[in-house]
């Protein structure tokens, strides 16, 4: 296991595709993340709206979804990397949970540059090593500060289930289904922000498989206190139900402290406005809490 600091090597730290970059880092970087742990990973050419393309390493294997389709595509859920790509601004925070291999964190801190500040929560021990691979690697700013926690309502230890061939579906939640589970911290952002080690986040994105509501009731001292982020909430009925949370007691939440609520959806590209008689007719539907 490799440290973000023992990652950083100052005379080859650009890889070779940029201005000045030292010929053999990319092959450094290669060497660095091959059979970790037992976990093999590669490097794939991707690219952001209004960002020059760059090197990001993905698993090689047991991850049907996020790096198969990154290294497919050049991108991961283009819609949406669009829209968060266009709320970042240079001097912000970003909060990015459930951060699993850097995608969105390696974007805000290109945009951010070195003035900003990038807080990454991924609990998963193969996907936070992944993480600062990629941070390692593209933020030349050090602008990624790294936890390996889970985010909720509590401060504490759960369970986290992981699923073997997806490496974006791993929760704090049980559905029944055999699953490999081990502890993970948890943290509430309330506590997290209570020392004023860290500047009130101006932009968040979660992505935590259900765990949103409880993400939000954790926050409801910094929520009192006036904080409103920019959020992309995932909005996962299923996971929010099988959580013990309610999906549109979560939407309500939301209402109450004073945001629009627009969906983002990779099959239709333009933002929805998400109002309650529309979220009814989706919760009937497309996206019922009984459909996995």
């Amino acid at each position: 296991l490799y440290t973000p600091e023992e990652l950083y090597q100052p005379a080859r730290y650009f890889l070779t595709e940029v201005a000045k970059g030292h010929p053999a880092s990319l092959l450094w970087a290669k060497q660095r993340v091959q059979d970790v742990d037992g976990e093999q990973y590669r490097f794939v050419t991707v690219h952001g709206f209004g960002i020059p393309s760059f090197k990001f390493a993905i698993h090689a294997d047991s991850d049907r979804f996020i790096s198969t389709d990154i290294e497919r595509d050049g991108v991961w859920e283009p819609f949406e990397t669009k829209i968060f790509t266009s709320l970042c601004r240079p001097g912000d925070t970003v909060l990015d949970l459930g951060a699993n291999i850097g995608w969105y964190s390696v974007l805000a801190a290109k945009i951010l540059g070195g003035t900003g500040r990038v807080l990454a929560f991924e609990p998963d021990a193969a996907n936070a090593r992944l993480l600062e691979i990629n941070a390692a690697v593209s933020d030349q700013h050090g602008t990624i500060q790294i936890f390996r926690t889970a985010v909720g309502d509590r401060d504490a230890e759960a369970l986290f289930y992981k699923s073997d061939f997806n490496r974006g579906d791993h929760r704090l939640f049980s559905d029944g289904s055999s699953r490999e589970a081990h502890p993970v911290p948890v943290t509430r952002l309330d506590s997290f922000f209570s020392g004023g080690q860290h500047k009130l986040p101006d932009v968040v994105k979660s992505d935590t498989q259900g765990s949103e509501a409880k993400i939000l009731k954790g926050a409801e001292g910094l929520f009192a206190k006036g904080w409103r982020p920019i959020m992309i909430l995932e909005f996962w009925p299923f996971g929010l139900t099988q959580s013990a949370d309610d999906p549109m007691a979560l939407w309500r939440n939301v209402i109450e402290l004073g945001y629009t609520v627009l969906q983002i959806s990779e099959g239709n590209q333009s933002l929805v406005d998400m109002n309650e008689e529309r979220l009814n007719i989706l919760l009937a539907g497309d996206i019922s809490p009984s459909a996995q």
